[in-house]
């Protein structure tokens, strides 16, 4: 199934999985919404992944957005006033978040986004808990947590600074700027850049090459460099944690959610 090939949108088709063989793809399915998840499409992340992982057969996992025009808006805003307007509602958000990226970091096979246009917010920490992010030239890149409010994750910007350097990582959520797929590559937040033709070419040679190489080979490769990478990332996170759930509690998170909903720029107070 190609990226401009979606069942019809349901609550229970967004996200969904699409067979091809050895290849699976996890398709973020509302095109209308530039395949924003809502919080049920976070968790049905995980439920999708876990029988995958005693399928011997799998060589990859491909993550793409339907319609061919977007990756992942990331969350769906239009549902924060009910789903994460506390700050106890936002840290059962955030972990729900963080188990989708966990299932994804953790499938025992290579995993790869396929990026086209807005790959924002929580579709770029999915995008960085893959294996490899191999974009189109319409892709582009942000993390506006900053304008509305919000502290984005740790276990995304622990994700994000590994990509990226601690630097780099500040500059994008300081600024919640937009970054071309070109500064992307430039600073490691994805590794290839295709012409819009030819991602899915580009896509189905990677996939031949899992399908051909030995699987227990990319398995030990890939539990192996995710072992070595978090060595270091036991730090205690409390301090964040408690820093996200003073964001929620803010008049400012509500005013950055009101600003978007009104299309508006947010005015904040700093409290």
């Amino acid at each position: 199934m190609t990226s401009d090939q979606s069942p019809s949108q349901s609550e229970d088709t967004n996200p969904f999985l699409c067979v091809s063989g050895q290849i699976v793809e996890l398709i973020l399915n509302a095109p209308d919404r530039k395949n924003a998840l809502p919080l049920a499409g976070w968790a049905r992340i995980p439920e999708l992944l876990e029988p995958l992982r005693d399928n011997a057969g799998l060589r990859a996992l491909i993550v793409r957005g339907a319609g061919g025009k977007a990756f992942c808006a990331g969350a769906d805003i239009a549902e924060f006033e009910a789903v994460r307007s506390t700050a106890d509602k936002a840290a059962h958000y955030d972990a729900v978040n963080v188990a989708a990226f966990r299932a994804l970091k953790t499938l025992p096979v290579p995993v790869v986004a396929a990026i086209e246009g807005p790959c924002l917010g929580g579709g770029l920490g999915l995008a960085l808990a893959c294996d490899l992010r191999i974009a189109s030239d319409t892709a582009f890149f942000s993390i506006p947590a900053a304008r509305l409010g919000l502290a984005y994750p740790p276990d995304a910007v622990a994700d994000l600074i590994e990509a990226v350097s601690p630097s780099n990582a500040k500059k994008l959520l300081f600024t919640a700027e937009h970054l071309s797929a070109d500064n992307a590559l430039q600073i490691g937040l994805i590794d290839e850049v295709h012409e819009a033709g030819a991602l899915d070419d580009r896509i189905s040679e990677l996939c031949r090459h899992f399908e051909q190489n030995a699987p227990l080979s990319l398995k030990a490769a890939k539990t192996t460099i995710n072992l070595l990478a978090s060595a270091s990332a036991a730090a205690d996170l409390s301090a964040a944690q408690t820093m996200a759930r003073t964001c929620v509690d803010s008049a400012d998170y509500a005013e950055g959610c009101r600003a978007f909903l009104e299309k508006r720029k947010p005015v904040f107070k700093g409290r």
